[in-house]
């Protein structure tokens, strides 16, 4: 991964994009498609980011990540000036509280805590309760004195995330809040930005999608437009190695172990032999991960929409899922995106979608 990559990588995390609030986010990429002149650059009615290479190719490839991240909206202001927050998407309530929160408020951000209350205070009973399991057991204090200082900062629905950012850790590891899935929407458009100016067999559309943690919105909206024949989903799925016991049912998948493949009734056999050997003649390692149902990315999204699209998904090992500190291996992302660029380059115009015939 070069230093302009890494770059937009890091800038984009910094960015908060909530799910149904991506903007910031999708500005940054397009920004970045325009200066390295990819064409036919647009945001779709729901905000998608698209972009298109070789577009009269009959055969059309449609690969998408999702940019949108958990989060969440002022449900509630109390009398006293604090916030109650509902979710945006799968947030796992234990996980937030006494984190740090940054809210888009009416004049910009807007920091505060999620409270808890000091053990000193509390029963022994209390003491060996769990964290709060419902998000309206947890309030938010933005240092407001009553409800109307806090609405002259915030307002009803004002979107926000966890308040923690880019951390390098060891051995070319990130963590992060937030890497699912801005870096899949950033491996699309880093791809993009490499095959501008190649010839290809196909017409590539990209597509960094929005609100995907609340059902898939941007892909399934998008995939219906550019009807795929193919589709390469760039997503995140579950690192094991950190919770062994997971293994038995998310599969051995390593950080640093390089990109995984999915394996099962969603993904289609000739495009994931494309993508395999594609690796396998670029020198790279590819983990494979087996899925027996249906996934909850938009690969799902490609693969139904209109009379279906051959669909594959490339995905990046990450550690603890949905939580504030997400930790990805840049080397697995470098090899995502190289992944990604030879397995478009190695699609023929004439390449057989059809299952074995009778």
């Amino acid at each position: 991964m070069d230093q302009i990559a890494l770059d937009l990588l890091h800038a984009l995390v910094a960015l908060p994009t909530p799910t149904g609030f991506e903007h910031d986010g999708m500005a940054l990429l397009s920004r970045y498609l325009k200066q390295a002149a990819v064409p036919h650059l647009a945001i779709d009615v729901h905000g998608n980011l698209r972009a298109c290479l070789n577009p009269d190719a009959p055969l059309r490839v449609m690969i998408e990540g999702h940019c949108d991240e958990i989060g969440f909206m002022v449900q509630y202001i109390d009398d006293d000036g604090f916030l109650y927050m509902c979710p945006l998407g799968g947030v796992t309530v234990p996980l937030i509280a006494a984190e740090r929160i940054v809210i888009q408020g009416r004049h910009g951000n807007v920091f505060g805590v999620f409270g808890v209350r000091p053990p000193h205070l509390m029963s022994a009973k209390d003491r060996e309760k769990v964290a709060p399991q419902e998000i309206k057991d947890i309030a938010v204090d933005i240092g407001a004195r009553t409800r109307q200082e806090a609405l002259d900062l915030v307002d009803l629905g004002s979107p926000a995330v966890v308040d923690a950012g880019w951390r390098p850790l060891a051995n070319n590891r990130v963590a992060c809040r937030g890497f699912d899935n801005r870096i899949g929407a950033f491996i699309v458009t880093e791809a993009m930005r490499r095959l501008a100016g190649e010839r290809l067999n196909v017409a590539l559309h990209m597509v960094a999608s929005v609100q995907e943690e609340v059902g898939l919105v941007g892909g399934i909206t998008a995939a219906y437009d550019i009807n795929p024949h193919i589709g390469l989903c760039v997503d995140v799925t579950f690192a094991t190695d950190a919770q062994k016991e997971d293994r038995k049912v998310a599969g051995d998948i390593r950080l640093g172990g390089g990109p995984v493949v999915g394996v099962g009734p969603t993904y289609h056999t000739a495009v994931n032999r494309l993508v395999t050997d594609a690796a396998s003649a670029a020198g790279l390692t590819v983990q494979r991960q087996v899925r027996g149902r249906g996934t909850g990315t938009c690969a799902w999204a490609m693969r139904l929409s209109r009379s279906g699209a051959a669909v594959a998904q490339l995905s990046i090992p990450l550690r603890y899922m949905h939580s504030p500190v997400e930790v990805i291996s840049l080397d697995d992302a470098a090899q995502t995106v190289d992944l990604l660029c030879a397995s478009i380059r190695a699609i023929p115009a004439d390449i057989d979608l059809r299952p074995p015939q009778p």
